[in-house]
């Protein structure tokens, strides 16, 4: 993304006027874009809605705070909605900051900004290939991404953060 498009998508187009993005519209980053946004205005916020799990043993972007979307339903064997997702999220945020959210490879991120536009928060995006990014032709994910990338990333847990 060329200097002019980022001071676009980040200084310029959230202040003009105009018609509110639908749930649908999410604006989709990139890992880099995301941090570029989130390193040069603090005010912008990443927030990683992967299970606690997966942000504890895959790692997680240093800066990110932990709103788990889904759960681990061990019965089950698979994920299941927090359902306290959205009341978790408005404990730690106001509807009027900027959120960034991040998953494993885009989709939880992208549900997790509609549910946040749907509850009023205006400056929504998600980055669309994760923390772990997409799989290659072995099934691994190896293509993009923000740990594959080589963007800053920990494991471990701050009380602040989760």
């Amino acid at each position: 993304m060329n200097i002019l498009n980022f001071l676009l998508l980040v200084g310029v187009l959230p202040c003009l006027a105009g018609p509110a993005l639908s749930p649908q519209d999410i604006p989709e980053v990139n890992s880099r874009e995301a941090y570029e946004m989130i390193t040069k205005n603090p005010a912008f916020r990443l927030v990683d809605v992967r299970s606690i799990a997966e942000y504890y043993f895959v790692g997680h972007p240093e800066m990110a705070a932990n709103v788990p979307l889904t759960f681990w339903d061990e019965k089950a064997q698979t994920l299941v909605r927090n359902e306290r997702f959205m009341d978790d999220l408005k404990a730690r945020y106001k509807p009027q900051e900027t959120l960034v959210f991040i998953c494993r490879s885009g989709g939880r991120s992208r549900q997790a900004a509609k549910l946040a536009r749907e509850a009023g928060y205006s400056s929504v995006y998600s980055v669309k290939e994760g923390f772990e990014g997409e799989k290659d032709a072995r099934g691994y994910r190896t293509a993009g991404g923000w740990k594959n990338s080589g963007l800053p990333y920990t494991y471990e847990l701050k009380k602040d953060l989760i």
